[in-house]
């Protein structure tokens, strides 16, 4: 009988091969350099804006001129004040557009524009109305321009000017009166036309100018204005001084006179 010690077989274990990879782990890690690449860009861009934020506000880039031109019935003050713009403001924070509205909302102003000059300069151009004639009404007299809209109150009315008759609503400065072809007829007028007429009245009929002389110059619709003021004074003209009660041009190509 073999007393020899039975040997077991040692078997010897092989090194297992890593588990590969999870592809949920390199997918969380690409979206963490992701994350961390955008906040670098937000925060640049904060920084950015910040910065370009502060230059703006800062006076390198301030208002330190304002010119106003066009004005002559309006101080610069006046038109200044519409617009809402003072020295010191930030140049790129102004806004025109309404400063512009500020402005054309005063009752003399026709159109208006604000222009930015850089780096410290805000150029304001007006356009005024011209006063055509004058409005005598409950509150007291009123200028009016071609387009029947109250300039302002006055005392009395500057020389050179026709009053204007018929309106029956005289709204305050920056309304306009109803009597809008009285008015548009009125700032036909120049010179010594205008000198002469002592009126020009809204009728039934039409409109009627009463000259200085006491003659009526008749001229019916307000339409073709010019033309028939044209044709009152060629017709006055001829008649070389000789009184006449009325100069009817309601029919340009055709007046008539008596």
């Amino acid at each position: 009988m073999s007393t020899g010690a039975q040997t077991r077989p040692v078997s010897s274990r092989a090194s297992a091969p890593a588990p590969p990879a999870r592809a949920g782990s390199s997918r969380a890690r690409s979206r963490s350099r992701g994350r961390r690449r955008l906040l670098v860009a937000g925060l640049v861009v904060a920084v950015l804006l910040t910065v370009a934020y502060g230059v703006t506000r800062s006076p390198l880039l301030a208002v330190d001129t304002l010119r106003v031109r066009g004005t002559s019935h309006l101080t610069p003050q006046q038109v200044l004040d519409a617009a809402g713009v003072h020295e010191g403001d930030a140049m790129v924070w102004i806004d025109t557009g309404a400063a512009v509205a500020g402005i054309e909302s005063l009752p003399y102003v026709r159109a208006a524009s604000v222009a930015r000059e850089y780096p410290h300069t805000v150029r304001i151009t007006v356009r005024e109305r011209t006063p055509s004639a004058w409005v005598d009404g409950p509150a007291g007299k009123v200028l009016v321009d071609r387009t029947g809209r109250v300039l302002e109150p006055v005392d009395a009315p500057p020389p050179g000017i026709p009053q204007l008759l018929g309106a029956t609503t005289i709204p305050p400065p920056g309304g306009t009166i109803d009597a809008r072809g009285a008015a548009r007829v009125a700032g036909a007028l120049h010179g010594l036309a205008a000198a002469g007429t002592a009126s020009v009245e809204r009728t039934d009929r039409g409109i009627v100018l009463h000259l200085a002389t006491g003659t009526e110059v008749r001229m019916g619709a307000a339409n073709r204005i010019r033309t028939k003021l044209a044709a009152a004074l060629a017709v006055l003209g001829a008649l070389n001084g000789q009184p006449v009660s009325y100069v009817d041009v309601s029919v340009p190509t055709n007046p008539v006179s008596g």
